[in-house]
């Protein structure tokens, strides 16, 4: 058994993400000698971007959160996957061992459905250490460089002595950050997805689409809030998988169905 030994169905997400503040995705320390001490990542030619793993951690941390509230196992709940993880490495390896002495020739496939059985939701659709995700999260590069006068700001910080509650003496430093207005190009992908497993994405998303999402670091200060804007939704699946592959035609779909299947679930 696997999620992906058969195509059943890929799910693309496309969304503008339109910064309301400021947005600090760091990278290492500048090598300039007149470069800012923690600079935003930035592509060869030299625009910022946001790393996928930096949307990828937001929107998981967010479905975390909601799995932990509506807690209904099998189908919807999140383990924690540092303190608590749904498979441990001893629990991993003892699955293993089952698999073995029920079936060696089968074991690969019996170990698999084990873990799977065993996995939280959010490990299902976001990846554990025992298999791969069935969500991917694309780069998301800036669209509106040219409509916006400057593309990056330098800020100042200084670091903050918690006993006087002050600012203390030579500890200032400064950072970049991207202006807002910035609009970036989101992309996310779903493999193999059942209809209301596409419903619990967009749920999770719908926050972000308001402005209630942050991204980045220094948020608590300002920078990295924004809204998500023109949602497109497209699906390829068995029935059209052909037209795809000879023609790259896809299928637009509505939100709706996958939300009332979300609603159904939860009954």
């Amino acid at each position: 058994m696997s999620i992906f030994d058969t195509f059943r169905s890929r799910l693309q997400v496309q969304a503008t993400l339109e910064m309301q503040t400021a947005l600090s995705v760091g990278a290492r320390l500048s090598l300039e000698p007149t470069g800012t001490d923690l600079p935003v990542v930035k592509s060869p030619d030299g625009l910022p971007f946001i790393p996928g793993s930096s949307i990828k951690g937001a929107v998981r941390t967010q479905a975390e959160r909601i799995l932990r509230t509506v807690n209904r196992r099998p189908d919807l709940w999140a383990c924690d996957p540092f303190a608590d993880p749904c498979v441990s490495g001893g629990r991993k390896a003892e699955l293993w061992q089952q698999a073995e002495q029920q079936n060696r020739q089968q074991a690969d496939i019996i170990f698999a459905e084990s873990v799977w059985k065993e996995s939280c939701t959010a490990c299902r659709l976001f990846g554990s250490p025992w298999f791969a995700g069935r969500l991917a999260f694309k780069d998301a590069y800036l669209v509106n460089a040219d409509d916006l006068p400057v593309v990056t700001q330098i800020r100042d910080g200084v670091g903050i002595d918690r006993d006087l509650g002050a600012a203390r003496s030579n500890i200032k430093y400064d950072f970049e950050t991207v202006v807002p207005g910035a609009r970036f190009g989101v992309e996310i992908l779903g493999e193999n997805l059942e209809d209301w497993e596409v419903g619990f994405l967009l749920a999770v998303l719908r926050p972000w689409e308001e402005g209630a999402l942050s991204l980045g670091g220094k948020v608590t200060r300002g920078p990295g809030w924004g809204a998500l804007r023109e949602i497109r939704l497209t699906q390829v699946n068995q029935q059209n998988l052909v037209d795809y592959l000879i023609q790259g035609k896809t299928q637009p779909v509505e939100p709706a169905p996958f939300l009332q299947a979300l609603q159904e679930r939860l009954r």
